[in-house]
């Protein structure tokens, strides 16, 4: 065999040891950063009400959900105790299609099916003159779980790529037994793979938030509170039985290492070669061996809040505030880390960016209300703990190149006394580039159309419902499979990137 054909073989060798260190690391990361994302920011939710759910504007309110959307409009409420709670059911469809030349069945179509069929939502308040004092409790990120039982691009790249690397390897050898015998004997005919990925998540930041409204005026109101948030992430998942389809004369279906070292056991092979084949082999059970995590992280942080209401008169209404930046620590709790890349007490960052929202309230007519509202999220000053391939960490102003902002609209009708409808819609821009995109973490441009009713069912008692869809803009991102280093050979191909989400809240307010 030719020395050059022998380095080459070398080369193509530690490069599939390499991928397949990498499908496991992926398994790790991926998983991590899984999360169900409601509406809103990057990171953060802000449906936070089933009054939210049928309007989509509510930065400007006057009502007991004000504790979240406009804590400095409190002092409006009725004297006396408010109350209010409510249930969110939420249901997100993810796909990637993926074009990558040696996917079996090229283009393949993963889908994800997210689920959060419990999201509450809880505010009090109690009004005694000037002052107002509320709290509450909502999931501020995350919350649901993600399922992935048909995997992703991402698992299946570096697993496909092993039949053209085994094939460009072996064909030396072939052609030098072939070049001595005079028979082929087809060492590189590998014709497919195999591999099972599965794995699952949850994630959740809780949020409990107090705080004091004072009047200062009958115009202008301020607010001071905050809100301590508990985050906990859930994993389990596994990359295992990874396979090739060999030649059935050679025994077929097998782990990669197995069908070298049947190669190596070929009579005549020079002893380097053997060596080398052996060798390979032994990285590849290594690069291959089933992958296995099992971990849990939690950690706390504390978003201060800071609020103003200006009540211009009946008509028109102002709301603004603003949430500083929740620095979180995760901490991991890890059972099984097959690649350690989560060490048990280790920490990672898992920031909520600061926001700013503002909204104007109108009513043009006694029974017409019309609602503007604006949120702008600090995401570049945040740190989300997002990694590179190698595990260290990315700084947000390389993946986000502008702070993503929404704007919302809604109007909100009452038929009769006792029974009212509305309308809402909202919009914006993300501000990510290409580098935030992933698999598990890609952000879309997306609109949201919702609507639903309110009913009056005593002067104390209100039933807010809503159902609202968000659809997003596909987007696609050219990418690149390194097959071989050297000499270069490279695979170009296209993910596309497709979600919906839908929901449905119904709630209901108390005053007594």
């Amino acid at each position: 065999m030719l020395i050059l054909e022998k380095f080459y073989f070398l080369r193509c060798a530690k490069q599939k040891h390499n991928l397949m260190k990498r499908v496991n690391f992926l398994l790790v990361v991926m998983l991590v950063s899984s999360q169900i994302l409601m509406a809103g920011g990057l990171k953060t939710n802000v449906n936070q009400s089933s009054a939210w759910a049928r309007t989509l504007a509510r930065d400007a309110t006057l009502d007991i959900d004000g504790v979240y959307f406009n804590p400095a409009g409190l002092v409006h409420l009725s004297n006396g105790l408010h109350l209010s709670l409510s249930n969110q059911s939420i249901w997100q469809t993810r796909t990637i299609t993926s074009d990558y030349a040696f996917l079996s069945g090229s283009p393949v179509e993963y889908n994800a099916e997210l689920t959060a069929p419990i999201y509450p939502n809880l505010y009090v308040a109690y009004k005694t003159n000037k002052w107002t004092f509320s709290g509450g409790f909502g999931i501020i990120g995350g919350g649901g779980s993600a399922e992935f039982p048909e995997g992703l691009s991402d698992f299946e790249v570096p697993t496909a790529s092993l039949v053209p690397q085994l094939t460009a390897a072996l064909a030396p050898v072939d052609a030098a037994i072939a070049s001595i015998t005079g028979t082929d004997p087809g060492f590189r005919n590998i014709t497919g793979y195999n591999m099972n990925a599965s794995f699952s998540g949850t994630s959740a930041y809780y949020g409990y938030q107090v705080g004091a409204t004072y009047a200062i005026t009958d115009m202008i109101s301020v607010y001071l509170g905050g809100r301590l948030v508990t985050a906990k992430n859930s994993y389990e998942g596994a990359l295992t039985d990874i396979t090739i389809d060999a030649p059935a004369a050679y025994g077929g279906t097998m782990p990669a290492g197995d069908y070298l070292r049947i190669v190596a056991s070929t009579p005549g092979l020079p002893p380097d070669v053997v060596a080398t084949l052996n060798g390979t082999a032994s990285a590849l059970d290594e690069g291959t061996a089933d992958g296995e995590l099992k971990s849990t992280q939690t950690g706390t942080g504390f978003t201060p809040i800071i609020g103003v209401n200006i009540k211009v008169n009946d008509m028109l209404n102002i709301g603004a505030r603003y949430e500083h930046r929740t620095k979180i620590e995760l901490t991991n709790d890890t059972e099984v880390d097959y690649n350690e890349m989560y060490p048990d007490g280790e920490t990672s960052r898992g920031d909520l960016p600061g926001m700013f929202g503002v909204g104007a309230q109108v009513k043009p007519l006694k029974n017409l209300t019309a609602t503007l509202g604006f949120t702008y999220y600090l995401d570049r000053a945040a740190y989300y703990g997002n990694t590179d391939e190698s595990g260290d960490p990315i700084n947000n102003e390389s993946t986000i190149d502008n702070n993503h902002y929404t704007y919302q609209f809604a109007l909100e009708y009452k038929i009769i006394p006792v029974l009212g409808v509305s309308v809402g819609y909202t919009g914006g821009n993300l501000g990510v580039n290409d580098d935030y995109q992933n698999s598990m973490t890609y952000a879309l441009k997306s609109q949201t159309f919702g609507g639903g009713i309110f009913v009056d069912v005593t002067e104390m008692i209100r039933i807010n419902a809503g159902f609202n869809v968000t659809t997003y803009d596909d987007q696609g991102k050219s990418l690149s499979y390194v097959l071989s280093p050297d000499p270069l050979i490279q695979v170009p191909y296209t993910d596309i990137y497709a979600k919906q989400t839908s929901l449905f809240a119904i709630g209901v307010d108390f005053h007594f």
